[in-house]
């Protein structure tokens, strides 16, 4: 391998690879932007989110196996595990009714590999005089495009109790 100033230089059995070592370099070479390459699962999980924002609840129960289950810590009412999908949606029903229908899952961004998926989220909601403002890292175990398991992170578990309760 040897190292030019805009590029890695790969030489192999294969052949000679040119691997751009910035975004910058690639612009140099005509390119603007990474290849943007998504592992498979990050699809059921944008599917997901995108069906919940607009309210298709049937969409959205065709992302998770009959038997997922979806774990939310804390204290509040809504905590514990759901386990089943009819047992998510109605988790789901509940976050819109408590909330008057303000509750909001932004997805920021999804990791993936074939292990884990990570959605990245930010969360708002009011009710009443209490506002809920928290970031979350809900953790999927994803299987043949079906979330199978959620488990939840949030920035601040004392605020989402408060809210909640």
């Amino acid at each position: 391998m040897v190292q030019i100033m805009t590029a890695t230089i790969i030489l192999s059995t294969f052949g000679t690879v040119l691997l751009p070592l910035s975004t910058k370099d690639l612009r140099v070479q005509g390119m603007t932007s990474m290849p943007n390459i998504e592992h498979t699962n990050t699809k059921v999980v944008r599917r997901l989110y995108d069906a919940f924002t607009r309210g298709d609840m049937e969409t959205t129960k065709t992302c998770f196996a009959h038997n997922a289950v979806w774990h939310l810590p804390g204290r509040s009412p809504i905590a514990g595990d759901h386990q089943g999908v009819d047992a998510i949606l109605g988790f789901f029903g509940k976050l819109r009714e408590l909330s008057g229908g303000t509750f909001k899952a932004e997805l920021v961004d999804v990791l993936a590999n074939d292990r884990n998926t990570v959605a990245l989220q930010h969360a708002t909601a009011t009710r009443g005089t209490k506002r809920l403002d928290v970031t979350a890292c809900q953790v999927m175990r994803v299987q043949n495009d079906k979330i199978l398991e959620v488990r939840g992170y949030y920035s601040d578990q004392y605020a989402l109790d408060d809210f909640w309760s």
